[in-house]
Parts: structure tokens; sequence; C-alpha cells
């Protein structure tokens, strides 16, 4: 019995096989590049946060109160007037 080999492809088969391989690099390369850019936006951007003001972060101004004309009103209470020596109940003197 004998057994034959064929060779096919040749140069051809190569050349892709290169190209392949340079389409990878190519990629990678990129990928690389693009998460590189992004991660130093990303440090700049916490940097910029971290060191200006808040105040100049805020694009529109604080809402301002509903009831700035309105005061809370209260009565004084008089010492000799305390609960600690009436009878609620009665109203009198304990």
């Amino acid at each position: 019995m004998l057994i034959t080999y064929r060779r096919t492809g040749g140069v051809f088969s190569l050349i892709m096989i290169a190209a392949a391989l340079v389409a990878t690099a190519i990629a990678v390369v990129v990928g690389a590049t693009l998460l590189a850019i992004g991660v130093a936006l990303g440090a700049v951007v916490l940097v910029v946060r971290a060191v200006l003001p808040r105040s100049w972060r805020r694009s529109t101004p604080p809402a301002a109160t509903s009831w700035p004309q309105e005061t809370i009103e209260g009565t004084i209470v008089k010492p000799d007037d305390s609960s600690d020596e009436h009878d609620l109940l009665t109203g009198g003197r304990a």
C-alpha cells in the first residue's frame, strides 16, 4: 500500500494566516488604547470632582423655601404654674 501526501495551499494560506494574526494584533492594540484612554479620562474626572468646590458644579440655584414669612409661635411656661403643683383632675393645688 502506497501512502501519498499532497501539500495544498502554499503561499496563499500563509498570507491568510499572517493577515489574521496582524488583524488580531491590531484589534488588541486598539482595545488596549481605548481602555487606557477611558481609565485616564475617569481619573481626570475624579480629580476634577475632588478639587473643584461643589458650588461650581451646581448648574441651578437651590430652590427658595416656600414659607419665608412664617414664624413658629409658642407659649411661655410660668414656673409657678407647673403641673407638678396642681391636681390635674380637679385643677386645684395639690
